[in-house]
């Protein structure tokens, strides 16, 4: 295989086709779900509950696993392709077997507690609803595995797309149960998130058994090696891998604890604004590193330090320039784009303000959350996954510790639990940085640096543009108004969509202009 600038982004392109399908299909999902059933305590719990039930999709699904198993597979098929098809197939059965153990398990544990224990309504409904959704965990970690396998293969757009068919299942579930009490309606969603997770693990299956038929690691009268020696092999990467992609599952798990100890409608909130901000970060960010990996691993292992540096720098480069604009509208307009949005049915203008506080501590650190994507796979594709699991353990702990000061020491409420976040992430990054340039010495180019300050102007330029229009027609800004929690958004989808649309295109075509302008500007002949 050619590995290349131009062919990361050919695969990234692929990735992002299929993923903008399924990220604007988990838009519409959410948008149903705001509608239905708002901010309700009820459906924070339902929320708690699906974050719970799904900790270790993470480990053993998308992140841990995949960050495992494409280097070795890489380096299995550099010998013998038929030898790696049968570490897949191997590794396949093993996972089943598992996760079925542990689903089992998790199932009896929350049915004693229920059984035996002394608890609120609240947690009881969280536990209850989390016992219901435990099995759709087989599903969706069985589904990664084959994402994984079609990566390495350069195809992105089934394990980008796949999402669609859970999200549109949901999307049926949610219309299907609206009708009811909130009460009654969340076990049968819990239902319908079963059927969602096997919906999209089918939808790989057809592709990843026609690859292993033509790579010849499938061969029905041979059985299932479980936990064969080269998926043992496996296990001192997956570990440090699951601690690492554990220790973000344990923020997860915790945010929503913390958020709810600050309110009781807290998950809702972080819910809703992680949703809008992991859409640019999905899009875009987990589009060029799920097509980084591959390549990266390819040229470790031809000892190709070169190409190593230009496929990173590419990637970093490419994700800085998206990501200074998107964090400054996040901030900019994120109220008015929750409003388009959400504002709708039971989601009221309360539930606009506090998400968007949520929202804009997220939105902080998109930057760092995107380059993490990135240089973590620099660590992967070398087999080195003991500095991203220590970055990611010291971030977990840091995070721990400030949700713990901002909520319960100094009671900052729901949005300090996404500034704790962010902040965390800034420190993750700079782990990674640090350590990288151990590896590989100087990575980035002064051409770079060169391109991202001419952005940074033009993302400044268009920001003050946009918040003067706003201050000379209204008299105020959105962001003084949301602050100051005196912001009355508009209802009504017409309004909503001038309303935020014009803004949108005001910021745009400002930063469009100067960026256009300002590229003219320093532009140096890279022959010097």
């Amino acid at each position: 295989m050619d590995d290349s600038t131009h062919s990361l982004m050919r695969s990234a392109k692929r990735f992002f086709s299929g993923t903008m399908l399924s990220r604007v299909s988990g838009l519409l999902r959410d948008i149903a779900m705001a509608f239905a059933f708002g901010t309700q305590e009820t459906l924070a719990a339902f929320l708690m509950a699906f974050r719970f039930a799904h900790l270790l999709r993470r480990l053993l699904g998308e992140g841990a696993l995949q960050t495992a198993f494409i280097p070795q597979f890489e380096n299995l098929r550099k010998d013998s392709p038929e030898k790696a098809g049968r570490f897949f197939v191997d590794l396949y059965g093993s996972l089943s077997i598992l996760l079925t153990g542990l689903i089992a398990l998790a199932m009896i544990v929350c049915g004693l507690v229920l059984w035996l224990g002394d608890l609120s309504p609240g947690n009881q409904e969280i536990i209850f609803l989390s016992l219901l959704m435990f099995p759709s965990l087989l599903f969706i970690c069985l589904f990664g595995l084959n994402a994984s396998l079609l990566q390495c293969e350069k195809n992105y757009f089934i394990p980008g797309v796949a999402p669609v068919a859970f999200n549109c299942a949901w999307i049926i579930g949610v219309f299907c149960v609206m009708h009811l009490p909130i009460a009654a309606a969340m076990p049968w969603l819990s239902g319908w998130i079963i059927i969602a997770c096997l919906f999209q693990w089918l939808i790989t299956v057809p592709q990843t058994m026609k690859i292993l038929r033509s790579i010849g690691g499938i061969d029905w009268k041979k059985s299932v090696t479980i936990f064969s020696n080269d998926v043992r092999r496996l296990s001192h990467p997956l570990f440090l891998g699951i601690i690492g992609v554990g220790a973000s599952q344990i923020n997860n798990a915790l945010d929503v604890l913390f958020a709810r100890y600050a309110s009781p409608e807290g998950p809702a909130y972080l819910w809703y604004a992680i949703r809008i901000q992991q859409l640019p970060l999905a899009l875009f960010g987990i589009a060029i590193s799920g097509a980084l990996l591959p390549p990266l691993a390819r040229a470790v292992k031809a000892n190709e330090l070169s190409k190593f540096r230009q496929l990173l720098e590419f990637a970093l480069e490419r994700s800085l320039l998206l990501m200074l604009p998107i964090t400054a509208a996040i901030i900019l307009l994120g109220g008015s784009s929750i409003n388009l949005l959400y504002g709708h049915g039971d989601f009221h203008n309360e539930s606009i303000i506090r998400t968007t506080e949520c929202l804009w501590g997220y939105g902080l650190g998109l930057i760092p959350m995107a380059l993490v994507l990135i240089l973590a796979p620099a660590f992967y594709a070398q087999e080195n996954y003991r500095v991203p699991t220590t970055a990611s353990v010291i971030s977990m702990a840091l995070n721990i510790g400030l949700n713990a000061l901002f909520v319960m020491g100094l009671g900052w409420g729901t949005a300090s639990v996404a500034y704790a976040t962010n902040i965390s992430a800034w420190v993750n990054l700079a782990i990674l940085v640090f350590a990288l340039r151990e590896y590989s010495g100087k990575i980035l180019s002064f051409y770079f640096w060169d391109r991202i300050w001419l952005t940074v102007w033009a993302t400044v330029i268009a920001s003050v543009g946009l918040l003067g229009v706003e201050k000379f027609v209204t008299g105020s800004t959105q962001i003084w108004g949301i602050a100051m929690g005196t912001v009355q958004f508009p209802r009504g989808i017409a309004v909503q969509t001038v309303h935020c649309v014009g803004l949108s295109v005001l910021f745009l075509g400002v930063f469009c202009v100067v960026a256009k302008k300002t590229g003219r500007i320093g532009q140096l002949d890279k022959s010097d």
